[in-house]
């Protein structure tokens, strides 16, 4: 079967990535809005590969931009998170603290890159399930997917490749659209609110 249609769902993503950006930076969210423009960039690179059919000759400059974008999206996204929400002191110092050591970690090994942007995701969750004002349990939910895209269905030996690459990058795009539903429940700081107005 041609490579082309892998471009679709790349597609989805970069669409999705705008609609979260137009909904994510006239609420001040600056790193997450980057975040979800890092994602974008990374899928239409992805579809220019697909659909181009340059699919090996761009092979990895595409892998590599998938697994670095995805670290510094994630961490870009958590930090936007609990610099924003009512987090204490002790919280931000913490994610700043990981912010440098994920730097540091995978500067000297590049190999655990994948493991940190797991690490961020989870972060980004733990951020949620805390501050969350409302709609705990569904923003956690939504919050979750890309965390199930990653674990349960991307490479999934069960499912045939095509249908698990779809599947995980709609899954992708279906979490980028919810992303501003999630992070306007998180309460904002005195602070940013005193910005904002």
């Amino acid at each position: 079967m041609p490579a082309e249609h892998y471009a679709v769902s790349e597609i989805s993503i970069v669409l999705a990535s705008v609609f979260a950006i137009h909904r994510l930076a006239p609420n001040g969210f600056w790193l997450a809005s980057f975040a979800s423009l890092l994602i974008g960039a990374v899928a239409a690179l992805g579809a220019w590969r697909f659909g181009s059919g340059q699919f090996e000759a761009l092979e990895t400059l595409h892998l590599t931009a998938a697994v670095q974008g995805g670290l510094v999206s994630m961490m870009f996204l958590s930090a936007d998170m609990a610099m924003k929400a009512r987090a204490q002191q002790s919280t931000r110092l913490a994610v700043v603290g990981l912010f440098m050591a994920s730097l540091f970690a995978t500067s000297s090994s590049p190999s655990l890159v994948p493991v940190f942007s797991l690490v961020w995701l989870v972060v980004a969750i733990i951020v949620m399930a805390i501050y969350a004002q409302t709609d705990r349990f569904l923003t956690v939910s939504c919050m979750s997917i890309m965390l199930v895209g990653l674990l349960v269905v991307r490479k999934n030996s069960y499912l045939d490749a095509a249908v698990s690459f779809h599947l995980y990058h709609l899954m992708i795009a279906a979490w980028l659209i919810l992303l501003p539903f999630c992070l306007s429940r998180l309460p904002k700081r005195a602070s940013v609110l005193a910005t904002e107005g």
